[in-house]
């Protein structure tokens, strides 16, 4: 099976031109200090994929309250931007972020159609296609970042990079997440930490966060079983709760469960007990 990593090596980079072409609870997910836990869409994409709307519903039912879409292009899953928000909001729930495939060149044309949606951030889930060869082709993408987070500032959004694992292996000597943090402004690119991800490269996030506080606004949380593969929020072998306790340092201000395997059930029945979880232990 691709990993969602080659799926995005896969999607091509789009130009301004082409930009705009029940669940069992029922319980709010926002624990006593105001943080929302919600759900990066792609978690559930084969059910997107078929039932959008009731995929949305059952996720609202389960306690979900805020949501993160993928693959935002203007639309939403070939949706109207205004028309998608207003679909989340009456579910109950926030369309906080998304991940796209922005550009500095696209980036004021998505920016304002995410802000009509009502979005805070846009996130670019990967390098997308740029260059990965060289230490140099990082500096060029971080230098990229801050046009794009200048054109999400003017539209009253904020812009982020979600990590994978291969942001931590040396380039020319030098580690490429190094780089993006050297040389991007913390006042326009934050930075979206998938904890697997950081765990997998064998990094430690709690140390990122100490040596860069306050830049990592949005989190994923995945689990990691005993073979790689991600799991249910519980059952695998990430330490959350030691991991929670730098929440403050990092600058974190609301969590999206993500799963890309489903050996514990289908996706929703996973995502329903990531919840669970999350609500009972962490926050």
């Amino acid at each position: 099976m691709a990993s969602r990593r080659d799926f995005l090596k896969s999607v091509p980079l789009f130009t301004g031109a082409m930009a705009l072409g029940l669940g069992a609870s029922c319980i709010n997910s926002k624990n006593e200090k105001g943080m929302d836990v919600g759900i990066q869409l792609w978690t559930l994409r084969n059910d997107v994929a078929r039932d959008l709307d009731g995929t949305l519903t059952a996720l609202a039912g389960m306690g979900y309250n805020s949501i993160e879409a993928f693959g935002f292009d203007g639309k939403f899953f070939g949706r109207d931007a205004v028309a998608f928000g207003q679909l989340i909001k009456d579910l109950g729930m926030s369309l906080h972020s998304t991940h796209t495939g922005i550009t500095s060149e696209n980036a004021d044309q998505y920016a304002e159609a995410a802000a009509k949606a009502g979005l805070e951030y846009l996130v670019l889930p990967s390098m997308m296609g740029r260059s990965e060869a060289t230490a140099d082709d990082f500096r060029k993408t971080a230098a990229e970042m801050n046009l794009i987070g200048a054109a999400c500032r003017k539209h009253g959004l904020q812009f982020a990079y979600h990590n994978h694992d291969f942001e931590f292996r040396p380039v020319d000597g030098e580690i490429p997440y190094d780089i993006f943090l050297a040389e991007t402004d913390a006042e326009l690119v934050h930075f979206q930490a998938d904890l697997y991800w950081m765990v997998k490269a064998g990094k430690d996030p709690v140390d990122y966060f100490s040596k860069h506080p306050s830049r990592f606004s949005t989190w994923h949380i995945k689990d990691m079983a005993t073979d790689g593969a991600s799991c249910i929020i519980g059952n695998g072998k990430i330490d959350f709760k030691t991991i929670m306790l730098s929440a403050k340092t990092a600058g974190l201000n609301r969590i999206f469960v993500e799963q890309e395997q489903y050996a514990e059930g289908t996706p929703l029945q996973c995502a329903e007990q990531s919840l669970n979880y999350i609500k009972k232990n962490l926050l």
